[in-house]
C-alpha cells in the first residue's frame, strides 16, 4: 500500500464508530516503516482534535482504518498529547 493511499482514509474505533481521517503518516524512510499515524476527527466527534497513534494501535486496514482503541482509549490520548505538548516561544520581528 502506499502512503498516499492511506491518507484521507476514514479511521474507526474499536466498536466500528467512525472517529476521524488519516492526515499525516510519519515514515522512518530507513527502515522502510510507519512510525505514527495522524488523525484529525474534524467536524465530528470531538470537533477538531488531532492525535497520534502507532502501528500497533491498528487492528486493520481496509476501505478503513480500523483501530483496537475504543472511544475511551482514544479520549485519553488528547490528554497526553496535551500535557506533553511544549509551550510556544512568540517571537514578534520588528523594526529597530
Amino acid at each position: 500500500m502506499k502512503v498516499s493511499e492511506l491518507l484521507g482514509r476514514r479511521v474507526l474505533d474499536k466498536n466500528a464508530m467512525e472517529i476521524g481521517k488519516v492526515t499525516d503518516v510519519d515514515l522512518m524512510p530507513k527502515e522502510g516503516t510507519i512510525n505514527s499515524i495522524t488523525i484529525s476527527t474534524g467536524e465530528m466527534w470531538l470537533r477538531n482534535k488531532t492525535f497520534e497513534i502507532k502501528p500497533s494501535n491498528i487492528l486493520q486496514v481496509g476501505d478503513y482504518l480500523l483501530l483496537n482503541l475504543e472511544e475511551a482509549e482514544i479520549e485519553g490520548l488528547f490528554k497526553e498529547e496535551e500535557e506533553q505538548t511544549p509551550e510556544k516561544t512568540r517571537i514578534t520581528l520588528g523594526k529597530e
